[in-house]
């Protein structure tokens, strides 16, 4: 009996004592969620109360025994496979709504909208495609063109049937393409009946794979969990203690001295303290060593070829930019070591601007002068090529308000150009805030004025017509006088002698694109009115062309302008510091802005043959009516409209005292001619530019 009796008792007490551990261990670690069906449930993901990080829940159906990850705005995607070591899981999009280009999450909830007080955003290694879209989606940021690759998906990735790639994308609604991951694309991607209606995301888009290999996949990552929750001290291991947390006002489990938090295991870990300095000197000897042979001998080896292919390369530049010339060269040879003399070696603090192409440096030549030196990027062929285009295409060019160039240096792995400087900054500068002082009227008009008879210069009087293809703020130097010059030559093409446009490849930056141009890659000079017509819209409202911190159907200047104006509320999004500026508000200034408006309104009409054009052998219509602006300061009897010469008639007596009423600031470039009267033709309405404020849809991006 007491055999027996004492067994009972070490039962009893072995029992207690594993109970014990094991309720230490359940509360002291973090646990894991157990599988859903196949798919492993790593921590800290969570599909029940008691397990993972409840900040990181996705749900398990019991029936399906699959793994689904719910949006906030009601939609649910099969999770395809899970990457702890990388944080991420790639979701299965959405399928199609039989017969039709709609996906079944754009009725249900218009597409995937993740909350952003969660841990999970969504990746840039999606390349996104948006289907079956509204038209006014053409001149948004996304690329919607003929040559967009969602194209390629819809003919030949064999996922979507001859009938439902016609309704995807076609002349009314095209389709799109972006990358993911920016703000505010990384917790979004919208649909909307008035928008799009239907996505699909391809992997680590690879075009040079064929569309039937591209991977469909939406991929979402976890930030690393932090710290558990606790509310006591018997809810953390005995290597942390419940404590408040800096990160927010949450009691966490923080680890003790001596330990770290280690997010993969979900507990507290030792500091290795091992010391590996004989291991870390053996290899940094090795590094060392190695390396120094390696330069030894790439500089042996670049003594012998370096000079002889310097001197080749000079020889091959030299030819082809006197090619380009006519055999002449109008400009200055420099020589490399001048020019490092002048800017101290191209040094970091000389540097007044950068770009895709490269850089631009302040320099002193031995005689004085100040110059600007422009140099391509090291390896970056297309850079290497806009330069010499732009060495050619100034070479033939002569204009006050064209920036002239000195010289070229062809001794260097990287050309270089010499310009006058140009002290003042650029437009985009003074309007955007870089400078204190505010731009008033005037100065705005003589800008506006001048830019226009550069571009009239390009279109109409040099040898051979120059189409720009990049006007914009950022390209228009203002010297101390407020005088503009044109700058930056690099995408600029001569045109054909006889022939209406020029095919190539649609470039330029956004916000100033021809959207007629980006969709069918016909150059002409009505490209550059309308990237002018922008830059008027700038000078008009001190905005941006393209400001993702408005409205996201407001991101384009065009679009937002056009909407107020559409609305009779113009002098609404005017920059008010014009109005405020004259006091009081004189109906001379209304006028003229209103005039002004005319002008871009004009400049940015859809269809290029609407816009205005030059007369012949004559500055172009856009700098003409700066021009009749500028007049009505010496004679207020008459004005011009900025249209055909065809379609003029006389004006009608209220319209001559409207006009007359209008004086502008005097400027030094204003024409001594007289005036013309004309009675324009009614212009047409201004969803000719864009339409009226739409309903929010399409993609965030």
């Amino acid at each position: 009996m007491i055999i027996e009796s004492t067994r009972r008792h070490c039962f009893h007490f072995s029992y207690a004592f594993f109970l014990c551990l094991f309720l230490c261990h359940y509360t002291c670690s973090q646990k894991t969620c157990p599988n859903c069906g196949s798919m492993k449930v790593p921590y800290p993901l969570s599909t029940e109360p008691n397990c993972g990080d409840p900040f990181y829940r996705l749900r398990c159906d019991p029936h399906s025994q699959k793994l689904y990850f719910d949006t906030l705005n009601g939609s649910s995607y099969v999770v395809l496979r899970v990457m702890s070591s990388i944080q991420r899981m790639v979701l299965q999009p959405p399928p199609w709504l039989p017969g039709s280009c709609v996906t079944q999450d754009m009725p249900v909830s218009n597409g995937i909208w993740l909350n952003q007080s969660l841990p999970f955003n969504i990746t840039s290694s999606n390349t996104v495609f948006i289907f079956n879209c509204s038209p006014r989606l053409l001149v948004s940021p996304l690329n919607c063109s003929s040559s967009s690759i969602c194209h390629r998906y819809l003919e030949n990735s064999g996922q979507v049937d001859t009938n439902r790639a016609l309704e995807c994308a076609s002349g009314l609604h095209p389709c799109c393409t972006f990358v993911a991951g920016g703000m505010p694309s990384a917790y979004k991607i919208r649909l909307h009946s008035s928008g799009c209606k239907a996505f699909r995301s391809i992997l680590h888009l690879d075009q040079d794979k064929p569309p039937n290999q591209w991977e469909e996949g939406l991929e979402i990552q976890w930030s690393l969990p932090p710290e558990p929750v606790c509310r006591t001290q018997s809810d953390c291991s005995r290597d942390s203690k419940c404590s408040p947390s800096d990160r927010d006002t949450l009691f966490r489990c923080l680890c003790k001295r001596g330990f770290h938090w280690d997010p993969f295991a979900a507990t507290c870990v030792r500091y290795k303290r091992e010391s590996k300095w004989k291991t870390s000197l053996v290899v940094s000897i090795v590094v060392i060593a190695f390396f120094s042979l390696a330069v030894i001998l790439v500089i042996i080896t670049k003594s012998f070829k370096h000079s002889n292919y310097r001197e080749k390369q000079a020889k091959e530049r030299e030819i082809v930019l006197k090619s380009s010339t006519g055999g002449e060269k109008p400009y200055k040879m420099f020589q490399l070591k001048e020019l490092k003399k002048a800017t101290n070696c191209f040094s970091q603090d000389r540097i007044l601007g950068s770009g895709g192409f490269g850089e631009v440096y302040k320099g002193e030549l031995q005689d004085g002068t100040i110059v600007a030196v422009k140099k391509a990027r090291v390896g970056n062929l297309k850079s290497t090529q806009q330069v010499l285009n732009e060495v050619s295409i100034l070479s033939q060019v002569n204009h006050k308000n064209l920036v002239r160039l000195l010289g070229c240096c062809v001794e260097s792995e990287q050309p270089l150009m010499i310009y006058e400087y140009i002290s003042n900054g650029t437009l985009y500068d003074h309007i955007h805030g870089r400078y204190p002082n505010f731009l008033d009227w005037k100065k705005r008009l003589k800008i506006a004025f001048q830019t226009a008879e550069a571009l009239a210069y390009l279109h109409s009087s040099a040898h051979t017509p120059i189409y720009h293809r990049d006007v914009k703020s950022t390209n228009i130097l203002l010297d101390n006088e407020f005088d503009a010059k044109v700058s930056d030559f690099g995408l600029s093409r001569l045109a054909n002698p006889g022939l209406s446009h020029v095919s190539t490849c649609a470039q330029g930056t956004l916000g100033y694109l021809d959207p007629e141009y980006y969709r069918n890659y016909q150059l002409t000079d009505k490209s550059d009115v309308y990237s002018y017509g922008v830059v008027l819209l700038e000078l008009l409202t001190s905005q941006k062309a393209i400001d993702f911190s408005r409205d996201e159907d407001d991101v384009n200047l065009v679009i937002h302008v056009s909407q107020y104006a559409s609305n009779g509320a113009i002098m609404q999004v005017v920059d008010q510091r014009l109005l405020l500026s004259v006091e009081p508000l004189s109906s001379k200034l209304i006028t003229s802005i209103e005039l002004f408006w005319e002008l871009a309104h004009d400049c940015l009409r859809e269809k290029k043959v609407e816009r205005p054009k030059s007369r012949t052998a004559a500055p172009a219509a856009a700098e003409t009516c700066i021009k009749q602006q500028l007049r009505l300061q010496s004679s207020a009897q008459t004005s011009l409209r900025c249209q055909e010469p065809a379609a003029a008639a006389t004006m009608t007596a209220t319209q001559q005292t409207k006009h007359a009423a209008t004086q502008l600031p005097k400027t030094d470039t204003a024409p001594n001619q007289t005036s013309q009267q004309h009675q324009p033709p009614e212009p047409p309405s201004l969803t000719a530019v864009q339409p009226a404020r739409p309903t929010k849809a399409g993609t965030d991006n």
